[in-house]
């Protein structure tokens, strides 16, 4: 059954419980994040600081674009388009985009090759520890994920990525949700927002893109995750939230039929399940969020769902 086929059927489903509202509790913690991450920074400021030079040289002159706060205004006589992801959330009552955000350029997401990013010839020469340290500690303040995933994860993770390459996810918003559809794309994992995509098929403006580079998988047996999300529609905490909703779905034997359900089976599958499931993973508010790495981890916790 084709994607236009399956969203039809899994259409009245989803009806029924994208207009309800749901109450969304924040709590102090956050579904397989650590905060590993944040202990390690403050122990190794001073060591970070010695290296910084050195493990800069490895990545390649080129920076993540951020929201800038000095764009010149548009002059009052001229009025800037409705994006695309403004016009698909026209009345939607539990979501808006960022009406101050003003994009230097159209989202695209995350470079498709590792080489775009890192001087590969220099990276391969470390080890995986000092790897994974210079990963992590260059995106630890951009407007991105990341993670270093271990090879026997990843396999599970894109083997059952690809055999359920679709999915929807709650994501929620003021007192209720709205439905972000999942595609896997290869080694990336791209979200979309439900309705945009139904009006804009393949040309729909993703909402979150997160690519799997695999240079390392057999030689260092790891695999680096970078995933960025649209700044309009999402920030980091969100962009986590889908990330770790997805990795819990494709880790987890119970979570996975679900999938396997709405992919095979679609006049099975009950969104109701997803919903029921949502409620056990809260964002956070922008206290707390502000404690929170934006790394993702792929530890022992994790390691136990891969079938040896």
């Amino acid at each position: 059954m084709n994607l236009v086929n399956r969203l039809s059927t899994v259409g009245s489903l989803l009806k029924k419980t994208t207009n309800s509202t749901t109450t969304i509790t924040t709590t102090t913690s956050f579904n397989l994040l650590t905060n590993k991450a944040i202990n390690n920074n403050n122990n190794n400021n001073n060591n970070n600081n010695n290296n910084n030079n050195n493990n800069n040289n490895m990545f390649q002159n080129k920076k993540l674009a951020t929201p800038s706060n000095n764009i010149t205004k548009p002059s009052t006589t001229t009025t800037k388009p409705m994006s695309q992801c403004a016009q698909a959330l026209i009345g939607n009552k539990f979501y808006t985009t960022k009406p101050d955000y003003k994009a230097d350029k159209p989202f695209l997401g995350p470079p498709g090759k590792l080489n775009e990013v890192v001087k590969i010839e220099l990276m391969e020469k470390e080890d995986v520890a000092t790897i994974k340290d210079i990963w992590l500690q260059y995106h630890l303040k951009k407007d991105c994920l990341c993670a270093v995933i271990p090879k026997d994860i990843y396999k599970k993770l894109i083997e059952r990525s690809k055999a359920c390459p679709i999915f929807i996810f709650p994501l929620p918003g003021d007192k209720g949700f709205i439905s972000m559809l999942y595609q896997n794309q290869g080694d990336h994992f791209v979200f979309t927002y439900l309705e945009q995509y139904k009006k804009h098929t393949v040309n729909a403006v993703p909402w979150m893109v997160a690519s799997h580079y695999i240079d390392f998988i057999d030689t260092k047996e790891i695999v680096l995750m970078r995933a960025e999300p649209n700044l309009e529609v999402l920030n980091n905490i969100q962009a986590q939230y889908l990330y770790n909703q997805l990795q819990t779905y494709l880790l987890d034997d119970d979570k996975y039929k679900i999938m396997q359900t709405f992919t095979n089976r679609p006049n099975e599958f009950d969104f109701n399940d997803v919903i029921k499931n949502m409620d056990s993973m809260s964002l956070l508010d922008d206290k707390q969020a502000k404690l929170i790495s934006n790394v993702i981890e792929f530890e022992e916790k994790e390691a136990e769902l891969v079938d040896k």
